[in-house]
């Protein structure tokens, strides 16, 4: 027998994350409230929906006096909470974190990936070689599949539904999770800290948390050494720095990461291969959409930060890249991060919104050219093919790439980023 709770659920969240915990816990009867600070207008059809689900929706901002009133607190990624709230609380907990305190994960095999770059295409690849290998495995965290998605599985079709899971996690959800766990982590058979588009450039302190006690192997990419050695008090025996001698697919992420997990587990470098010469990709990272008329096109709308474009163009390397941009400037991004993404740009399309703006200001500085801002992504992919033609013209033997590489979030213009990455699609599909 479930006893019923008043369950408070803040903000809806990256990805509809907080809708997913509120009707989550709406579906085994806990009487669940929504609190969202932001303009109402934005979720309107979003809280009519949960409204007629029996979820209360609240415009309003929340006070440490409510909180008590409720026996549990759900936090969404990116929500910040202040103290008093949170001292308030009864229980807090996030969608990790409530997963991970489930009893049925500790007989599952348990992957956790983080670092700046990089950790959606390895979750990805992961999941895709244990699954074909008889694995039964499951992937969620800042990708946007909720923990509470994974979890419900658990709850409904037994503790055996998943044999691996492997989480992708944010600073944010690496610092919040070890909060509402009281650092009690479960087992966790294996962290891998991504390869970095900059090697210079260290991590930020929360993700050294996750690296307690509670690991059993850790992999970290090589230039991270020396900065991972100083931060973090661990077993060297149980640190891997990759990539290995053997490892067949240096730079070549994000199978090279991928295969060090799999070598963790004890696979075949045989098996291995098999897997991953199924592997695709995911929708929205790195996405090959098509290849028309000596015009490759690239859809990265899963790209929302700066960083992550850079990351993508050196991947793709020596080629004229047309360059789709811009959008929602919601998360307050530094626009200069993009301008070794520019440099490396033969064309610089923006879509519009307060994000372009920023970076038609930094453009307008210093002489750069650009197209747009466009009002929607049939006149951006225009006006890149537009320019990619030419280029062909120029040189008929040159690689000409479309590549939707935003940097920010896929706000304003979209739904979300996998919005934008559909509309890019489409676009593309309508092209001659």
């Amino acid at each position: 027998m479930i006893i019923s709770m008043k369950v408070l659920v803040i903000g809806f969240g990256p990805h509809s994350s907080g809708v997913e915990a509120a009707e989550f816990y709406n579906s085994y009867g806990h009487e669940v409230t929504l609190y969202e600070q932001r303009e109402e207008e934005s979720y309107a059809a979003q809280a009519a929906r949960l409204e007629e689900e029996g979820i209360t929706v609240r415009f309003e901002k929340l006070d440490a006096s409510t909180v008590r009133n409720y026996d549990i607190l759900v936090k969404a990624p990116t929500i910040p909470l202040n103290l008093s709230i949170l001292r308030n609380a009864k229980e807090i907990t996030n969608d990790l974190a409530a997963l991970l305190k489930h009893p049925a994960v500790e007989k599952m095999k348990i992957v956790i990936i983080v670092g700046s770059k990089g950790k959606t295409s390895v979750a990805s690849a992961l999941v895709h070689a244990l699954n074909l290998m008889g694995a039964r495995a499951a992937m969620c965290g800042s990708i946007g599949v909720s923990g509470f998605h994974i979890l419900k599985d658990i709850i409904e079709k037994g503790d055996d539904v998943y044999t691996h899971l492997v989480l992708e996690m944010t600073n944010w959800q690496i610092s919040d999770t070890d909060y509402f766990l009281y650092s009690r982590w479960p087992t966790i058979d294996c962290v891998l800290l991504t390869r970095q588009a900059d090697s210079n450039k260290s991590e930020k302190k929360e993700v050294y948390k996750i690296f307690g006690p509670w690991v059993k192997k850790a992999l970290v990419y090589k230039d991270a050494k020396q900065n991972f050695l100083t931060k973090v008090s661990f077993n060297k025996k149980n640190i891997i720095f990759f990539p290995t001698v053997w490892n067949p697919y240096k730079n070549r992420e994000p199978l090279e990461s991928a295969y060090e997990v799999l070598k963790t587990f004890g696979c075949h470098k045989a098996e291995i291969a098999k897997a991953f010469s199924s592997y695709k990709g995911i929708p929205h990272r790195m996405e090959h959409v098509a290849l028309k008329n000596g015009i490759l096109y690239i859809n990265d709308s899963a790209a929302t930060l700066p960083e992550s474009v850079l990351f993508t163009m050196k991947m793709i390397g020596q080629a004229s890249i047309h360059l789709i941009c811009g959008g929602s400037d919601k998360n307050n991004i530094d626009p200069t991060g993009m301008r070794y993404p520019f440099k490396m740009a033969t064309t610089i399309i923006l879509l519009n919104g307060t994000f372009s703006d920023k970076l038609a200001a930094v453009m307008d500085r210093t002489g750069r050219k650009y197209l747009g801002p466009y009002n929607s992504m049939d006149e951006a992919v225009d006006a890149a093919k537009k320019e990619a033609e030419q280029r062909i013209e120029e040189k008929p033997n040159s690689t000409q790439i479309i590549l939707l590489a935003p940097g920010s979030p896929g706000y304003g213009m979209f739904d979300s980023e996998f919005d934008r990455g559909d509309k890019f699609k489409d676009a593309v599909k309508r092209l001659g």
